[in-house]
């Protein structure tokens, strides 16, 4: 009786651990699915799968993902939405904030887009793009020096990116600092 018993519980644990375990399989399918489609630029199919995953399975990677899609249509409005529920669900997602800070630099909004940069360096430290950002957003303002600092940690955390050094070098001319501005200049062009 013991045996028939044990048994039965065991199935019964068996297939509740089943049941959860193909829950997650089949949410984590979808979110993988949804994120190879926007990899391989098949937006539109991403868009319906992220869409349509119920709200408990969403995280804020998940929107800030379902935010890129919109802000490649040129939806920005449905952009900023979601980078907002990421930020709801986390507060100090970096990627959540460098998007906002893009979508404004782009928008001309300078001080949203410098606050939103600020924070995401706040959450993440390492992440180049970030400094390379606020970079350009001093340079576009005419703070040249800010746009330098930054500038040169984009490069410190990252030196294989051209457009850094561009943007350096224009910094650099801006400050009078020609001869640096040509050095610059000769990294760019692979010289």
């Amino acid at each position: 009786m013991k045996k028939i018993f044990f048994t039965g519980a065991m199935l019964i644990l068996l297939g509740i651990a089943t049941g959860i375990y193909a829950a997650y399989a089949d949410e984590t399918g979808a979110k993988a699915e949804a994120y190879a489609l926007y990899k391989t630029n098949n937006h539109r199919e991403a868009l319906l799968i992220l869409e349509n995953l119920p709200l408990v399975e969403k995280d804020a990677e998940t929107f800030v993902v379902t935010a890129n899609i919109y802000e490649d249509k040129k939806e920005t409005d449905k952009a900023v939405e979601n980078l907002n529920k990421a930020l709801a669900l986390n507060p100090e997602y970096f990627k959540a904030y460098y998007n906002l800070g893009c979508i404004f630099l782009n928008k001309g909004a300078y001080e949203l887009a410098e606050k939103n940069l600020l924070l995401a360096i706040k959450y993440n430290k390492d992440f180049a793009y970030s400094y390379y950002n606020l970079g350009t957003l001093y340079i576009k303002t005419g703070n040249y020096n800010k746009a330098k600092k930054n500038l040169i940690q984009a490069i410190y955390l990252k030196n294989d990116e051209k457009d850094f050094y561009l943007n350096l070098a224009y910094a650099y001319k801006n400050l009078g600092k020609e001869k640096e501005a040509k050095r610059l200049l000769e990294i760019y062009n692979g010289n």
